[in-house]
């Protein structure tokens, strides 16, 4: 099967996807359809018919990554014209945004399948109508389970906000009129569900408020997309207290926060204090389709300008955002940005292994760390009583979303193996500088170089047998647990950290369909 051919159906699938007569009406009518459509997938499996909180955390982030497909295809087609929108519930909208919203999963699925033939990680071939991929059946497929069911701090599962805590306060601000919601914000109200919001999120962020780009600070844009962030939990809260009251139509009418800029510019710089310039600055850039990035992603830029001098901002978008993830990716995304985020990333891994130390400090054991000729012991951990020590090379980067993102995160994870591997290298050779002058330990000491990563370990072509790859929140949580560097130095060798096939987790067929084309993929279904 020629390279041609197979680039023309990936071609074609595109097409196919874009397909939509929803795209035909006007921007802001087909972009508020398909995110109101959205929402009401939301509150489905929230609170209508709930999931279980790791399948749901599994749908919500696939769900969310498909959306931005059709609003892309919008956004490049749709007419703009400043028009109202039309906010009653049309049947021919609705059909075709869920028939669009459905089919982006498959469509994501289709854009994991090319990128990994191109860059040679998968086989394809062509039978008649349907595309064959071989080769990722002999994937360790751990790697990736891991990566979803071991969050940052070690973790297998995160507490969900209880909006139980603020529903008094949000309904006592709220109205309802002609099956439509409103939520009458004011400083009480937004102070309450800034600090509901900040509780909830506790733990989950620690980039330094100071770090300064071009327009403002990490702290200033925290500040102004929280604000919107917990203004929009109380939104939801409030859909889901007159819904359950027998608000008509799930509250579609009013599911998406339908704002004028001038009202929401206001509101934010009454709310967090900031000047003019910070808040629209921040407004501009989480803009979808701002700062001319190629395939804006909704959950990067998460803010719909409809065109009509008004804003479309989506519960279930914004609350499932992480605010620190989508400056760093926008920052990377952007000429501007580059440069200062190279350099505040150096400086990340630097407070990582300060956070570490910390830890280190909480649970007893002695750290190092040093500059060897070619390559940095990153941060060692020795237990002197146990004659054992880990050497840590230290990642710190943004968790990757889309296959794109894989590729390139995989690229410095394997810098990490070959520099823990050089480290490792130098504590075989008995090398001078490593054992003594760094570590200060001797040569019979049961040693390992193990890749530490804040976020995100990899996929199976990432790793290397001699140096394994582990999250350093479930690293350390797993040394406070046994009180031994040599147990937790036996269970990183024996690759005990990974999840276990058909008993953490199952890999199922998906069968996939767009246009005429027809395959055959795989998906990781947890296992609670």
């Amino acid at each position: 099967m020629s390279k041609e051919h197979i680039i023309a159906v990936e071609k074609q699938i595109d097409q196919y996807f874009a397909d939509n007569k929803l795209k035909e009406l006007n921007f802001a009518q087909a972009v508020w359809t398909l995110l109101s459509a959205a929402e009401d997938h939301h509150i489905k499996i929230q609170q209508i018919r709930p999931l279980p909180e790791v399948q749901r955390r599994a749908y919500t982030d696939l769900f969310l990554n498909c959306l931005s497909y059709s609003l892309r295809v919008c956004l490049n087609e749709s007419k703009k014209l400043s028009i109202e929108i039309d906010n009653r519930l049309i049947e021919d909208h609705y059909r075709l945004a869920q028939k669009w919203l459905d089919a982006s999963r498959d469509y994501y699925h289709f854009c994991s399948i090319f990128p990994l033939w191109h860059k040679g990680k998968i086989d394809l071939s062509i039978e008649e109508n349907k595309l064959v991929a071989t080769g990722w059946n002999t994937l360790a497929l751990e790697y990736e389970a891991y990566n979803r069911l071991i969050r940052k701090t070690g973790d297998r599962i995160e507490t969900p906000f209880d909006l139980n805590e603020i529903a008094e306060s949000v309904i006592s601000y709220s109205s309802i009129s002609s099956g439509e919601f409103k939520v009458n914000f004011n400083p009480k109200l937004v102070r309450e569900l800034v600090e509901f919001w900040e509780r909830a999120s506790e733990g989950k962020y620690n980039l330094p408020n100071d770090w300064q780009f071009t327009y403002f600070t990490v702290g200033q844009f925290k500040s102004v997309f929280m604000t919107i962030q917990a203004m929009l939990v109380g939104w939801y809260a409030a859909r889901v207290i007159f819904v359950s009251n027998g608000l008509e139509d799930l509250g579609y009418r009013s599911a998406v926060w339908v704002v004028s800029k001038k009202e929401l510019e206001n509101r934010l710089r009454r709310y967090t204090g900031m000047g003019k310039n910070i808040v629209c600055n921040v407004l501009r850039f989480i803009t979808f389709g701002n700062e001319n990035i190629r395939d804006p992603d909704i959950a990067i830029q998460p803010l719909i300008d409809l065109g009509n001098e008004k804003y479309a901002l989506s519960p279930f978008v914004w609350t499932n955002t992480d605010v620190e993830r989508n400056l760093c990716v926008l920052l990377n995304l952007i000429d501007s940005g580059k440069a200062v985020y190279s350099q505040l990333v150096n400086d990340k891994e630097i407070l990582l292994r300060n956070e570490l130390i910390s830890a280190a400090n909480s649970l007893g054991y002695e750290y190092k760390f040093g500059r060897l000729k070619d390559t940095n012991v990153d941060l060692a951990l020795i237990s002197r009583e146990e004659r054992a020590c880990i050497a840590l090379e230290l990642k710190w980067f943004i968790e990757p979303a889309e296959i794109r993102e894989v590729i390139d995160r995989s690229k410095e994870l394997k810098k990490g193996v070959a520099q823990a591997k050089r480290v490792d290298y130098y504590f075989k050779k008995n090398d001078t500088s490593l054992i003594k002058q760094i570590l200060d330990i001797e040569s019979d000491y049961n040693f390992l170089a193990v890749v530490g990563s804040k976020n995100w370990i990899g996929d199976f072509d990432v790793q290397d047998k001699e140096i394994p790859i582990i999250k350093v929140g479930h690293l350390f949580k797993k040394i406070g647990e046994t009180s031994s560097i040599s147990q937790v130095i036996k269970w990183l060798k024996e690759r005990s950290y990974l999840p276990v096939r058909n008993k953490d987790f199952d890999v199922v067929s998906i069968d996939l369909s767009c246009g005429e084309w027809r395959a055959k993929w795989y998906g990781i279904k947890l296992i609670q």
